[in-house]
């Protein structure tokens, strides 16, 4: 049995277009991606995307915005969508994936994702410790 009492799932403010949601991973919110994706872990490996490889078969590394490197992935627009759709539900229930994709352009991307990212880390927990029965 796992032990989560160090889940500390708290609400994370994003600003899309001058109005003002409320992004929360809570159980609503991940049995919703369950559902479309089969599991949280499939649906997390989807939002991660797939590392680019070479002709040679070796990752693809680029560097990011602290000039470190990272492997190259191809992101999934739709896991994206999806992600961000179930995290606005918290506050938004009849909020539609349509409604969420006119949110998202190029230019705030980055922004939706580091948003998005705080949130899905303030749902997890730390560490999960196995009880032995």
């Amino acid at each position: 049995m796992a032990n989560a009492k160090n889940v500390r799932v708290k609400p994370v403010e994003l600003n899309i277009n001058g109005k003002l949601y409320t992004l929360k991973y809570d159980f609503n919110a991940f049995i919703e991606l369950e559902e479309i994706y089969g599991s949280i872990d499939e649906a997390l490996a989807k939002l991660q995307g797939e590392v680019v490889l070479d002709k040679d078969g070796k990752p693809v590394i680029i560097k990011d915005k602290d000039d470190k490197d990272i492997e190259k992935r191809n992101i999934s627009l739709k896991a994206l969508r999806d992600f961000l759709w179930s995290g606005l539900l918290y506050g938004n229930e009849n909020i539609t994936k349509k409604d969420v994709a006119h949110m998202l352009e190029f230019t705030n991307f980055s922004e939706i994702t580091e948003k998005m990212m705080e949130a899905i880390n303030a749902s997890l927990p730390e560490k999960v410790d196995d009880v032995k029965n």
